[in-house]
């Protein structure tokens, strides 16, 4: 179908008008504030900027912004949390170099495959800062992008009972009547190097859940 036939969904609209009416203008406030201190030497920001914060010209003129990042395995994660650090207004740096904001002023994020990782993960973390996200924290513990993902350790009987590990979780989604591909493999061996809770010292411990059990919806209950 034609895609200027479509329409959103009752739910994505809803949360559309309620960002664009609740968050985006301070939102956007904060990023041409960013931006505006930096080109302060060459003018100010056009007027139909304020204009549009301000109301003047009706909520529908507050910009709708989508980040996507791209696929590429470890590189395309790693590059793209790249990027969203340089938008993101929690960066002092980035903020003093007039890009900090823009990633809170967006209405979408997306990521496709390597992306995905990245925005999978920032998602499952409640949205920490990338330094945190990446390299870890009190509250954090990073990615694990130092270990191969199918083979993490340089034992070959840890890598064998990794492996067993991993096949044995699947076992139980076959056991239920799901489907079970090649992907199930990848998207395991996935979770424990970008899903909060691993670390390289427990990433062999079957014990724990190495984000089994984390679903989309409940990304919603952060």
């Amino acid at each position: 179908p034609n895609a200027t036939t479509q329409t959103l969904s009752g739910g994505e609209a809803d949360y559309v008008s309620q960002r664009r009416s609740q968050v985006l203008p301070a939102a956007w406030g904060q990023y041409f504030a960013n931006v505006e201190s930096q080109t302060k030497t060459h003018g100010t920001l056009p007027s139909y900027v304020s204009d549009i914060l301000t109301g003047v010209l009706g909520p529908d003129a507050i910009p709708t912004l989508g980040i996507a990042t791209s696929g590429g395995g470890y590189r395309a994660a790693i590059f793209g949390a790249g990027v969203l650090n340089a938008l993101d207004g929690r960066n002092q740096s980035s903020v003093s170099a007039g890009t900090g904001g823009l990633l809170q002023a967006a209405t979408y994020l997306a990521g496709l495959s390597g992306g995905s990782w990245l925005v999978g993960s920032l998602s499952e973390g409640n949205f920490p800062t990338i330094h945190d996200l990446v390299f870890g924290s009190d509250t954090t513990t990073g990615w694990q992008t130092q270990l191969d993902l199918l083979a993490p350790s340089t034992n070959a009987t840890e890598v064998g009972e990794y492996i067993v590990t991993i096949i044995t979780e699947l076992m139980y989604k076959w056991a239920e009547g799901f489907p079970v591909t090649i992907a199930d493999v990848w998207a395991r061996a996935l979770s424990r190097h970008f899903v909060q809770g691993t670390t390289a010292s427990n990433l062999l411990d079957s014990s724990l859940t190495h984000g089994a059990g984390v679903t989309l919806s409940s990304i919603t209950e952060l």
